[in-house]
């Protein structure tokens, strides 16, 4: 959560400057009206968008919303978003839903490499216009940091793995050597107390 609201104010600090002048239109999640006595803990509730010409702001305002939605809701926006790309697949909008979809960590359905491979292809078709290409190099660098980060994780967690193996390895080693020592031991126990035997026996007067 604290990514994504650092995300967001470098969002807006960017926005205010490459992005001033662009059209606002109303938010593609609607939020649930006020409770009735018919109604309790009524949920928000994402719907497809149709209008083409949307930017920074309804991106940042789709992310902290999808942000605040239980899992079962992110998995039902998932599919309803993956529906209408298939009918609108050059929809700017519905692609960069996808993106914060899988590129939020506090998503259900978080695969940032995903989001990282399906932003580089929007990026790379040079459809996007100035401010949301903008938004777009923003948002794959976060992608980009945050894959490196998991990388760094996944390599360090193996490392841990390897040396905890090496060490379980050791310890089994280190448990068969004590035991030969300690049967070495009581062999060596044995024959000095076959040697005292002897000697008693030998100091012993005969009748």
């Amino acid at each position: 959560m604290k990514k994504l609201k650092y995300f967001i104010a470098l969002s807006v600090c960017f926005m205010a400057v490459a992005c001033a002048g662009i059209q606002h239109v109303s938010t593609a999640i609607k939020k649930p009206d006020a409770p009735t006595s018919n109604t309790s803990n009524i949920k928000a509730e994402i719907k497809p968008n149709a209008i083409k010409k949307v930017g920074v702001t309804e991106f940042l305002s789709y992310a902290d919303d999808y942000a605040n939605l239980p899992a079962e809701v992110q998995k039902q926006e998932f599919t309803t978003t993956n529906q209408a790309l298939l009918i609108e697949p050059n929809d700017v909008f519905l692609r960069i839903k996808l993106i914060i979809i899988h590129g939020l960590p506090s998503s259900s359905l978080f695969d940032s490499a995903k989001a990282q491979n399906l932003l580089q292809q929007l990026i790379q078709e040079n459809s996007l216009s100035n401010a949301d290409l903008a938004f777009a190099n923003l948002l794959f660098e976060y992608l980009t940091a945050t894959n490196k980060a998991n990388k760094n994780i996944k390599d360090d967690q193996k490392r841990i793995d390897s040396i905890l193996q090496k060490n379980e390895i050791l310890q089994i080693k280190l448990e068969g050597t004590q035991q030969k020592l300690e049967a070495a031991q009581q062999k060596l126990n044995e024959l000095k107390n076959i040697e005292k035997s002897m000697s008693e026996r030998e100091l012993t007067p005969r009748k």
